[in-house]
């Protein structure tokens, strides 16, 4: 089965698609990781990708669509289960990846934005474990310390709320036109995000049946 995540940052695209991964045999189609091992292995585009990411640019459509297409031609070949997540993030995307890939069903996980930024900003990670805890939802037994080492938490920078706000505005500006696009293709479901782990594979494991 071919899956898309669509969500905004904190919906939980990430952590739904470890599930897929560990109890569902999936692969993964990420464009960062994807990005990370082009110029990691030197591999084809390696050169122009970062011409882009190390002046912080975007990456342009018809650059990430090449890669994203040479990587699912290699996935295609070794997993039937594939999800992909945080591409297409543009209809342009979308438009392209229908001609070279067929997406069966799309899972949106819809999240109000008042939890999307209480999820993201109220993370803190231990530098030593690196468990992560969330202020609001699952906060260490002493305030600002890891409960398994006694290491200082902190919080990363991109989870600063002026910067989640930024991302989450950026993603209703793009990324958020996916979902009518993909509603009316046919293959769309919505799924609370806001669900416990329990209940959201519950949901998932429904869905994949």
């Amino acid at each position: 089965m071919k899956l898309l995540l669509l969500g905004a940052p904190g919906s939980g695209k990430g952590t739904l698609s470890e599930y897929l991964i560990s109890k569902h045999n999936f692969a993964h189609v990420s464009t960062g990781n994807i990005f990370r091992k082009v110029i990691d292995e030197n591999l084809e585009y390696a050169d122009e990708l970062k011409s882009y990411i190390l002046k912080g640019l975007l990456v342009p459509n018809d650059l990430t669509n090449k890669i994203v297409k040479q990587e699912l031609g290699e996935l295609t070949k070794k997993y039937t289960n594939i999800v992909m997540d945080g591409y297409p993030r543009t209809i342009e995307q979308a438009e392209f990846l229908k001609n070279i890939f067929t997406i069966d069903k799309v899972i949106y996980l819809n999240v109000d934005s008042d939890l999307l930024v209480k999820r993201l900003t109220g993370r803190r990670m231990c530098n030593k474990c690196k468990k992560i805890y969330n202020i609001y939802f699952s906060p260490p037994k002493k305030d600002g310390v890891c409960d398994n080492d006694g290491e200082l938490l902190f919080q990363r920078k991109d989870d600063d709320l002026s910067i989640i706000q930024e991302r989450i505005q950026t993603y209703n500006q793009t990324t958020f036109l996916l979902i009518d696009y993909y509603k009316d293709k046919g293959n769309l479901i919505e799924v609370d995000g806001a669900l416990s782990t329990e209940e959201l594979h519950e949901k998932i494991n429904s869905i994949l049946r």
